[in-house]
């Protein structure tokens, strides 16, 4: 039995597709009536799908993934920076929406990354009410920003009602994710959980149930590397580098970063930990980076055992 492997460059109104098995492009718009074209070909030409390669595009392939996985087709979510380097690697340097079609399904025929879980309706929604909550207290602290230049007296005074109403909007939000989450019992008990932990916070707890949905349902090393927390050696011959972070979820990162601020100062476990590392001479950013790890470990056994 053959199987094919098909490219999606996904853009904002349309999407240029590409199989392997056939070597024929396809383009659609990105709307879910166009979608049904696409099973349409499949079926046509009885086309066993392997995987579908998509690039992670902000927004823009969420309804086109909800689509496939409804219809049981394979998909995989990659980053397009690592796309991009197997695109060098292999001497591909051209670039339009076509050849980048191909590239992807190139890429997942030959790398086979790991294929993307379905999609929970209940998590996308909470992702998204977080993301409008990160935005609203993003502005909010560029327009508080703006009152400390000291601008003319009739400007202040719309600032100042600009802030007064973000603080409101930030407020509104806040209730609705935790109203979000205790309409649902799963959602909840996991939250309820989390701020267990001396040092999780609300907001903490919310943004690692929506951006981290492995927590709990994985091992401890692939936790870790999903929050971007596992050392990497930056060794060569006889060098040898400091290991240093990179890569991960940084929402996820930021979030972690916040709490482990907190958590020095009330989680006893972790301010021994923290102590323990600073006495060894470790330098402050470094100790915080190794309390993250221990603190979203302890978060992904505690869920695990419950």
């Amino acid at each position: 039995m053959d199987y094919t492997t098909i490219g999606i460059d996904v853009s904002k109104a349309k999407l240029d597709i590409f199989f392997n098995s056939t070597g024929e492009w396809m383009t659609l718009l990105n709307n879910s009536q166009d979608f049904g074209k696409l099973i349409l070909y499949i079926q046509k030409y009885s086309l066993h799908v392997e995987r579908v390669i998509v690039e992670h595009t902000g927004s823009y392939q969420k309804e086109l993934v909800s689509f496939l996985h409804s219809h049981n087709i394979p998909v995989c979510l990659v980053h397009p920076v690592k796309v991009r380097n197997y695109a060098k690697a292999v001497g591909r340097l051209a670039k339009t929406d076509k050849i980048d079609a191909q590239i992807l399904a190139d890429y997942g025929q030959v790398m086979h990354p790991e294929l993307s879980e379905i999609q929970n309706p209940k998590i996308n929604k909470l992702r998204e009410l977080i993301k409008y909550r990160r935005q609203l207290t993003d502005n909010l602290v560029l327009t508080k920003q703006w009152i400390e230049k000291k601008p003319a007296p009739q400007i202040l005074q719309r600032i100042k009602l600009l802030v007064d109403h973000l603080n409101l909007q930030v407020k509104e939000i806040e209730t609705e994710i935790l109203d979000f989450i205790k309409s649902d019992k799963i959602l909840y008990k996991k939250f309820q959980i989390l701020m267990e932990t001396k040092g999780i916070g609300k907001k903490s707890a919310s943004t690692l149930i929506a951006e981290l949905p492995e927590l709990g349902h994985t091992s401890r090393n692939k936790i870790v590397a999903l929050c971007g927390l596992a050392p990497m050696n930056r060794d060569s011959g006889t060098m040898r580098g400091k290991a240093c972070i990179q890569g991960g979820r940084k929402i996820v990162r930021n979030a972690l970063y916040m709490s482990i601020i907190s958590a020095i100062r009330t989680n006893d476990v972790i301010h021994q930990y923290y102590s323990l590392l600073k006495g060894k001479g470790k330098p402050s950013r470094v100790a915080m980076v190794a309390c993250m790890r221990k603190l979203i470990i302890h978060l992904n056994q505690e869920l695990q055992s419950s």
